[in-house]
């Protein structure tokens, strides 16, 4: 199971439920979990070896989100949004998350800039890479965002960002997965490179045009594959 490394920062007295949500989170922004897929209270309880109660609790949560739906007797589905809703949710993404990586250009200690450089270079070797790891790569693409968004210094900022990666992750991988991606070609090694370096700098709106160009040209790409 991934660690919780970059999502927000987690209270020092966990429930049992609590961790499990935060597990169960995590299966959708690391993409394990695809639109349209079955999951139940029991295998969901088996994957995370705890009990069903907490993992029911968990999902309940997740389904008040919107990150999930249940079916009676069937379990719960990861939706998978309208193009209209996608696109929607890249509005949104773009302002938010957009306002975080500015907050980030000021506020970005020396060692998270050096981990965000090391994010960067491990997402192009991953891109570049003879065989495509489509998790690994998804996970990499995971830190590297939620390191800025974390570093905003705004956690009321980033919950809501999370949010809405929550109904956009599962999509994205189910794109991934697809065949036909030249991973060589992707404009989010530039736009990567682009924000590591405004963010070097403090330039708060280079850094803020860095994102907004990521997630446009990631949802242009999401468009093409799933919805065409």
């Amino acid at each position: 199971m991934t660690s919780y490394d970059t999502l927000t920062a987690v209270g020092a007295r966990q429930t049992v439920a609590d961790n499990v949500y935060q597990q169960l989170k995590l299966l959708l922004l690391d993409g394990e979990v695809q639109p349209g897929e079955r999951m139940t209270l029991r295998t969901l309880a088996q994957t995370l070896n705890t009990s069903p109660m907490p993992v029911r609790e968990a999902a309940s949560r997740l389904v008040s989100e919107g990150a999930w739906l249940s079916a009676p007797n069937k379990g719960f589905f990861v939706p998978e949004p309208s193009i209209a809703q996608l696109r929607e949710i890249v509005t949104i993404r773009c302002h938010v998350e957009g306002l975080a990586a500015s907050h980030a250009a000021t506020n970005m200690t020396a060692e998270e800039l050096a981990t965000l450089e090391n994010h960067v270079l491990e997402f192009d070797r991953l891109g570049s890479a003879e065989k495509t790891d489509v998790r690994r790569i998804i996970q990499a693409n995971r830190k590297l965002h939620f390191l800025v968004y974390n570093a905003s210094r705004m956690p009321m900022l980033v919950k809501i960002i999370e949010s809405i990666w929550l109904k956009v992750a599962p999509i994205f991988a189910k794109t991934m997965h697809k065949q036909g991606r030249e991973l060589q070609a992707w404009s989010s090694f530039s736009h990567h490179r682009d924000l590591l370096h405004a963010l070097q700098h403090q330039d708060a709106i280079r850094a803020q045009q860095a994102i907004v160009a990521d997630i446009s040209d990631a949802a242009a790409y999401i468009e093409t594959v799933s919805y065409h």
